[in-house]
């Protein structure tokens, strides 16, 4: 693919935002975005199945920002990866709202014939969760699977750490630009991973780590991947959102058992309790996948791992990894300024209770509920206004899609982020099907 045609991806990105369904009907029709750039205003005006809110912004037919992306990308090394090109990891095609393009940085793997298993789970972990996710990360890639990671703090870092300390591949993808190292402290972990797999993203290449970004990024975590295994999370974490987002996605999922009463446990413990696969070590995860990927999956590498794999402090340093203990018992110095700022960071969620929908089939018909009017005024005035609006057009008495008329004049984007927000704050709830309904 050349750059011209890459130039216009880049406009059809910037067009229908982050985690657009939108674009995935445009793409059913239209394989190459000049024919939708080659349209006139009257041409545009009656495509199907998009909202009124895309047509406009498919009017718009200015390449200024489109051209000074691809300059930056071509100066930098960065691979523009559309959805028309071959490469695009095919798993991902399958997801509801497929990425419109990735920026890559590093070089992608062939992730279609290989066992890719998502890492997720708090950033403040206890030491059994480090040691559990280094180990088990290190003896997956010692055995050819690719581990893919959101590379934040804690779980996300050290499961990429034991990838690079076994030798193989790992996959991060980011929650803003590639041009932004989000953590900070993760920069030389950063250009490692670049070195031995790729660094991705959706996100143009100088987007700031804004807090909604992270529940978007996690879809592609999921998307990208066969299974993931969450390793610790409070109940309503961020782990829990990628967890969602898998079993919506119909991948398979895996969680560590962890002591009971305390709050790092009770996300994987109860994704168990709602019928999670048990890992206690990689190899209940290799063995899961062994019919499909059984000339894939090295099991020597995996006993070599088990008798050679090295001590994780002196890894985590080697990567300028800082570990994080929940209790305090080593906690990082708070010198980022995103850490701090509420625009920024990602913070943990809320706690709620853990998300009754995770025991329903994906393909099961969602129930009437009844809807009992309880929103908390506190929790709505701590939203943004975009959100505020996007609750108070939700119908008081049945679920609706992200693209529902009712809320057809808001950019499909800021709709799943709000509605995501809500969910998190107890406002509204997730349905199979893609549904949400207030509570």
């Amino acid at each position: 693919m050349n750059d011209e045609n890459r130039l216009y991806w880049i406009w059809l990105s910037e067009k229908c935002g982050i985690a657009s369904r939108e674009f995935r009907r445009l793409a059913e029709h239209y394989e190459d975005p000049f024919e939708l750039y080659s349209m006139s205003d009257s041409e545009i005006e009656g495509l199907e199945g998009i909202g009124a809110a895309l047509k406009a912004r498919l009017c718009d037919k200015t390449l200024e920002s489109a051209y000074a992306i691809l300059r930056y990308c071509r100066s930098h090394r960065v691979t523009i990866l559309p959805y028309g090109d071959a490469q695009y990891p095919a798993r991902l095609r399958t997801i509801e709202d497929p990425p419109v393009l990735l920026y890559v940085l590093g070089d992608l793997p062939d992730l279609n014939d290989r066992l890719c298993i998502g890492m997720v789970g708090t950033r403040k972990m206890s030491e059994y969760g480090r040691q559990s996710a280094y180990t088990i990360s290190y003896e997956l890639a010692a055995a050819n699977a690719v581990v893919v990671s959101g590379m934040a703090l804690g779980v996300d870092g050290v499961s990429a750490c034991g990838a690079l300390a076994a030798g193989g591949t790992t996959v991060a993808v980011l929650g803003c630009g590639i041009s932004v190292v989000y953590p900070k402290e993760h920069e030389k972990l950063m250009k490692a991973i670049a070195r031995h797999g790729a660094v991705i993203t959706e996100y143009p290449p100088d987007e700031r780590p804004f807090g909604g970004n992270f529940p978007k990024r996690n879809r592609i975590i999921s998307g990208l991947c066969q299974g993931v295994l969450v390793v610790e999370g409070a109940a309503g974490s961020g782990a829990l959102i990628t967890a969602q987002k898998a079993i919506s996605q119909g991948r398979e999922l895996f969680a560590l058992p962890g002591k009971i009463n305390e709050s790092n446990s009770d996300g994987p413990n109860e994704l168990i309790r709602h019928g999670a696969n048990v890992a206690l070590c990689a190899e209940d995860i290799l063995r899961h996948y062994d019919f499909l990927y059984h000339d894939r999956i090295s099991y020597k590498g995996l006993q070599r791992a088990k008798r050679e794999r090295p001590e994780e402090e002196r890894v985590l340093r080697q990567y300028g990894v800082a570990a994080v203990y929940a209790g305090g018992r080593k906690k990082r110095k708070v010198a980022d300024f995103m850490e701090n700022s509420g625009a920024y960071a990602e913070q943990a969620p809320p706690k709620e209770p853990f998300p009754q929908q995770m025991q329903v089939p994906p393909s099961a018909e969602p129930k009437p509920k009844k809807v009992t009017h309880t929103a908390s005024a506190e929790a709505l005035n701590a939203l943004d206004e975009t959100t505020r609006k996007i609750f108070a057009a939700l119908p008081l008495d049945r679920a609706v899609s992200p693209d529902a008329p009712e809320l057809s004049e808001i950019g499909i984007g800021e709709v799943i982020t709000a509605l995501t927000l809500l969910e998190l704050s107890g406002l509204v709830e997730s349905l199979p099907g893609g549904l949400y309904i207030r509570k």
